[in-house]
């Protein structure tokens, strides 16, 4: 099972608010004969019935002291797990979840931005006080 990240429930709902549907978690991603665990998997069903199914790594940044090893972690994290869903699930998506707090950090470090683009990791900005949706952001 994974560690639930504290801001995890805020980042469901604001999803579940905006019509996505949690359907596994935590969501299986298999590695030669093991597997690593994301967060979740969420589908939201258009009004024309198109169906899209994303992955999602929540990571709430909740000490800005350790902003810089949480983000060392969540890029290796995220990277290795989009290698691999990519093989298994090439039309899933993988997004990074982070509070909006944690980004408006993040907009004032260049670097952090810089490295999110530079990897092609897409995120999920919430804000997890009113548990919205702020943006989907892909690079």
């Amino acid at each position: 099972m994974t560690a639930l990240d504290s801001c995890e429930p805020q980042i469901i709902r604001a999803l579940e608010k905006d019509g996505w549907r949690i359907v596994v978690k935590p969501y299986s991603i298999y590695v030669d004969e093991r597997s690593v665990l994301a967060d979740f998997g969420a589908q939201y069903v258009s009004p024309t019935e198109v169906r899209t199914i994303v992955v999602v790594e929540v990571k709430c940044f909740s000490n800005p002291k350790a902003d810089l090893a949480n983000l060392y972690t969540a890029i290796g994290q995220y990277q290795y797990y989009r290698v691999n869903l990519k093989r298994d699930k090439p039309d899933v998506t993988l997004f990074l979840a982070i509070p909006d707090e944690a980004y408006q950090r993040f907009l004032l470090q260049r670097s952090f931005l810089d490295t999110f683009a530079e990897t092609g990791v897409k995120l999920l900005i919430v804000d997890t006080e009113e548990e919205e949706i702020v943006q989907w952001l892909t690079w």
